[in-house]
């Protein structure tokens, strides 16, 4: 009985509306945003390649796949995403999610900050894409032997960017 009394009282995400997306590509990414994020988006097409160029040349690695990017106009909205179930706390400035290996960042009101967190979550969407082929069905079916630990990919991210 209190394991049944015990999910009630966890954090909920509530999406208080529904976004109208829309998105634009670049030879390597579709990057999806909602109203009024339609030059955020266009800068983040112009940094994405700039920072894929960067990415494969030091891993000497291309992507195999398209890399999607979901950009939230503010914060608040990024909570609301329905990508994780996890909540999403204040110092979370954006995450890679492993199963369709999409990049997921807010604008904060900072371009130098927006271009740091997307480079970061970029890299660490290539170095998915390298080691399981970019998605979670390929550590499922075995196909993947590698496991990368949590501080040097954390680590390499930071440094790239």
């Amino acid at each position: 009985m209190g394991g049944l009394a015990f999910g009630q009282f966890g954090k909920n995400k509530i999406q208080y509306k529904d976004q109208e997306w829309s998105f634009i590509q670049t030879p390597h990414f579709d990057i999806y945003f909602y109203e009024g994020g339609k030059n955020v988006a266009s800068f983040a097409a112009h940094v994405s390649e700039q920072a894929y160029k960067t990415i494969s040349f030091q891993l000497n690695w291309e992507l195999t796949k398209r890399v999607s990017i979901l950009i939230y106009n503010s914060h608040n909205d990024f909570q609301q995403t329905n990508v994780t179930l996890e909540y999403l706390y204040e110092g979370i400035g954006g995450f890679t999610e492993l199963f369709k290996n999409r990049v997921v960042v807010p604008f904060e009101g900072s371009y130098e900050q927006f271009r740091h967190v997307l480079h970061h979550e970029l890299t660490h969407a290539v170095l998915n894409d390298m080691l399981f082929g970019g998605n979670v069905q390929s550590i499922v079916s075995g196909r993947v032997q590698v496991e990368m630990p949590l501080w040097l990919s954390e680590g390499y991210a930071e440094y790239s960017s």
